[in-house]
C-alpha cells in the first residue's frame, strides 16, 4: 500500500487473509514504526490492534469514516460492502466493449456521497473505474482496477488507484503480490486472537 502526498510518499507492507465474504484480516509488516497493528473486520465488527497498547480496541460506527494508515482508504471501505447495501443501481449506457451504472443512495443510508457511478467490462462486467459524487454532483474520488487475474471463477484486480479529486497529489495505491485464492481459511483468523499472533 503506497500512499502519496504532495512531496511525501509512504510505502506499507500487509498481510491480508480473507473469506471473501465479509471477514478479513490486516497485519501490517512495515515499515517498523507501524508493524504490529491489526485490523479485523467481521461483518459490521471492526477491531483494530495496537501493539504498544497490546489491545485490542473496537471501533465505532462514527470512527469508519477515518483514514486507514493515513491512507485514501476509510475503515468503512476496508470492511464495507456498502455499494451493494447502500445504493439502488441504474443502468446508464451499455454497448459491446462497456456498461455504466448509476448508484443513487437509498432512502436514510449512511452515506457521504450523493451518487456513485461504475464502468465495467461489458463480457465480464469486472469493473474499471468508480467514481463518487457529493450531495451537490461534484465528483470527489475516484477507484481505477487493473491487472485482473482469475481467482475461483471470477476475476480479481491486482491494482487499485484511490485518487482524491479534490486535493492534488492525494493518492493511494494498492497492489497486491504473493496470492493465492481458493483457500480454506480457518475460524481461527478472524477471532481477536489473532488480531496479535496471526493466522
Amino acid at each position: 500500500l503506497t500512499v502519496q502526498r504532495p512531496g511525501q510518499e509512504t510505502a506499507y507492507v500487509l498481510a491480508v487473509v480473507g473469506d471473501g465474504r465479509a471477514r478479513s484480516l490486516v497485519h501490517v509488516r512495515a515499515p517498523a514504526r507501524d508493524a504490529g497493528q491489526a485490523f479485523l473486520i467481521d461483518g459490521d465488527n471492526l477491531w483494530i490492534y495496537n501493539p504498544r497498547l497490546k489491545r485490542a480496541l473496537r471501533l465505532p460506527p462514527s470512527g469508519r469514516s477515518e483514514s486507514f494508515l493515513g491512507s485514501d482508504i476509510s475503515y468503512n471501505d476496508l470492511g464495507g460492502r456498502d455499494l451493494e447495501e447502500d445504493y439502488t443501481p441504474r443502468l446508464l449506457a451499455e454497448d459491446a466493449t462497456a456498461v455504466s451504472l448509476e448508484l443513487i443512495p437509498k432512502p436514510q443510508a449512511p452515506t457521504p456521497y450523493g451518487r456513485v457511478t461504475i464502468s465495467a467490462d461489458a463480457r465480464t462486467y469486472t469493473p474499471a473505474e468508480i467514481v463518487f459524487y457529493d450531495q451537490r454532483g461534484q465528483a470527489v474520488k475516484r477507484i481505477t482496477f487493473a491487472d485482473y487475474v482469475p481467482a475461483g471463477g471470477r476475476r480479481f484486480p491486482t491494482r487499485i488507484v484511490l485518487t482524491d479529486l479534490l486535493r492534488p497529489g492525494y493518492r493511494t495505491l494498492a497492489v497486491y503480490s504473493a496470492y493465492q485464492f481458493g483457500i480454506a481459511i480457518p475460524d481461527q483468523c478472524f477471532t481477536l486472537r489473532a488480531l496479535e499472533s496471526g493466522c
